[in-house]
């Protein structure tokens, strides 16, 4: 019997300048090979494609908070790319794109992402796919745990907003930090939160920015507050692209009846004339039912994985006691 050709060796390293011309190569034939969900602003009208160019140009900076790129190579040949950035503080880091024609060299370049985030002292890397996509099994390979889901919405330009019975915000101030902490306890299954944050600062490190969330009356993303009272009732984040918008919303478990009043008044804060995108995770019915009574449309479903890489401790610490009788 004849021997078959033997398998040529798989290499995962950082992407590199010379690169350009294996890169631009495999553009051409990347198509279907992507593996991560084109969420916002990944999408159209934003954009419809993974933007080789920019990758290049992002990943040979490596600026603090910037984005990294690393490829898989076989013979001389790309078979597989992936980039990930880090969030605010360096605590999350985000999977941007994982492409590759086979499961285990996706998960090879999971495993560089890693291990790059872990040198850099993060204590988790997030993986969001398409729902019934190869993003599980790639996951699975790679450590990678599900811990939610979440559905893309959205709203077609032209769309009438009632100004009736209106909830109205105000914008988040520095002080609302705590408070707001405590809205996502309370709003987040513990589940979930044991997945994204537990603390303080693990909650303030999961803003989607080089540096964490500052008051800004101006800019592409504003954030606003409702409050009745003492209470938290909910949170919103409106980011402004160039040609689509999108809003993130959180509201507190004794306040969902009020999610379609918050909705209006967060609908007059974008332009009518973009459309509108709305993320809603599997424990927020009560915002999709909003949403769709809004009429808004379903335009996807993706399914959020995460690497912890760090073990949560339990510290024995001094606590004053209560004395009986004494």
């Amino acid at each position: 019997m004849r021997a078959g050709p033997a398998r040529l060796e798989m290499l995962v390293r950082t992407l590199r300048p010379i690169d350009v011309v294996a890169l631009a190569s495999f553009q051409r034939r990347a198509g279907g090979m992507e593996i991560t969900a084109h969420n916002w602003p990944r999408i159209e009208p934003e954009s419809g494609r993974v933007p080789f160019v920019n990758l290049l140009t992002s990943s040979f900076a490596h600026r603090p908070g910037g984005q990294r790129g690393w490829v898989a190579e076989e013979g001389g040949r790309l078979v597989g790319l992936s980039t990930a950035r880090p969030r605010a503080g360096g605590l999350v880091w985000d999977v941007g794109h994982l492409l590759a024609d086979e499961d285990t060299v996706a998960a090879d370049l999971l495993d560089e992402v890693v291990a790059c985030a872990a040198s850099h002292a993060a204590r988790r890397v997030f993986l969001e796919a398409p729902t019934g996509g190869r993003g599980q099994d790639v996951a699975r390979r790679a450590a990678f745990e599900r811990f939610t889901s979440s559905e893309l919405y959205v709203l077609s330009p032209g769309a009438k907003v009632e100004r009736t019975d209106l909830f109205e915000a105000r914008p988040r101030l520095r002080v609302d930090e705590q408070t707001l902490f405590q809205l996502y306890m309370s709003a987040v299954p513990a589940p979930v939160r044991a997945a994204e944050a537990m603390t303080l600062e693990e909650w303030s490190a999961l803003y989607p920015g080089r540096k964490r969330w500052q008051p800004s009356f101006t800019g592409a993303r504003q954030q606003y507050v409702w409050e009745l009272g003492t209470s938290m009732v909910g949170w919103l984040e409106v980011t402004f692209g160039q040609r689509s918008q999108f809003m993130e919303l959180l509201v507190h478990p004794r306040y969902e009846d009020a999610a379609d009043r918050l909705l209006r008044y967060a609908l007059l804060q974008v332009s009518p004339k973009a459309p509108v995108y709305v993320v809603v995770r599997e424990y927020q019915p009560y915002l999709a039912s909003a949403l769709q009574r809004a009429g808004f449309r379903l335009a996807a479903q993706h399914e959020l994985f995460v690497k912890l890489l760090a073990v949560r401790v339990r510290e024995p610490r001094l606590v004053t006691a209560n004395v009986v009788g004494g």
